[in-house]
């Protein structure tokens, strides 16, 4: 026998899981069969047997019932989902729409802080430098007009400007106070040690221990 007769072509390994499909469809349908479909008959044939009025109208009335007790759940169910897709659709515009609207009072009110900020620093700045310049003109006269715009136009100047000014200053500064002092070698000479002659040397005199 050969290796081709020997493996299973894709016919047969469908056709075997067809058959066990088949197997177990027709073993579950026994299953039910045999559990519930012979038994509700039976039941039934007895219901009929022993009251043959009513289960007819039973009957009747459940075949007539069928298409309306669907349609309702199929419609209750469509609507119960629409009501509740345009209520959470609703429910997010509404809320977008608040905060929107909450949003721009918001920023209304920050430009108007803003704008007042502005105001007050203006007016606060406005008098300081007025207070300044009075103070100096009070002190030093028509030169306090110069210090005074000196010193505004520091204050106001950029921080960068302001420090390449204090550096230059102090360049400046430092410039000044250097002193170079050249010495003469002829009068670094050190002197000799000079001794007065009519000064003499007394010994000491130790006193009685």
């Amino acid at each position: 026998m050969s290796e081709a007769a020997a493996t299973p072509t894709v016919k047969e390994h469908l056709a075997t899981s067809f058959d066990k499909s088949a197997s177990a469809v027709r073993a579950y349908t026994d299953q039910f069969e045999k559990d519930y479909a012979r038994p509700a008959l039976h039941s039934a044939t007895t219901y009929f047997e022993e009251f043959p009025i009513t289960s007819t109208f039973v009957a009747v009335f459940a075949s007539l019932s069928f298409v309306p007790v669907v349609t309702f759940l199929v419609f209750s169910l469509f609507f119960v989902l629409s009501i509740a897709v345009v209520a959470l659709s609703s429910a997010l515009l509404l809320t977008s729409t608040v905060v929107l609207f909450f949003l721009s009072i918001l920023l209304l009110s920050l430009c108007v802080t803003f704008f007042f900020a502005g105001c007050i620093t203006l007016t606060l700045l406005s008098t300081y430098v007025t207070y300044r310049l009075l103070i100096l003109v009070r002190a030093d006269g028509r030169e306090g007009v110069s210090t005074w715009a000196a010193e505004t136009k520091s204050r106001f100047a950029y921080p960068r400007q302001r420090r390449r000014k204090e550096v230059l200053r102090e360049a400046s500064d430092g410039s000044d106070s250097a002193v170079v002092v050249e010495s003469d070698p002829e009068t670094t000479k050190a002197e000799p040690e000079t001794f007065d002659s009519d000064v003499t040397i007394k010994p000491e005199v130790q006193g009685p221990e």
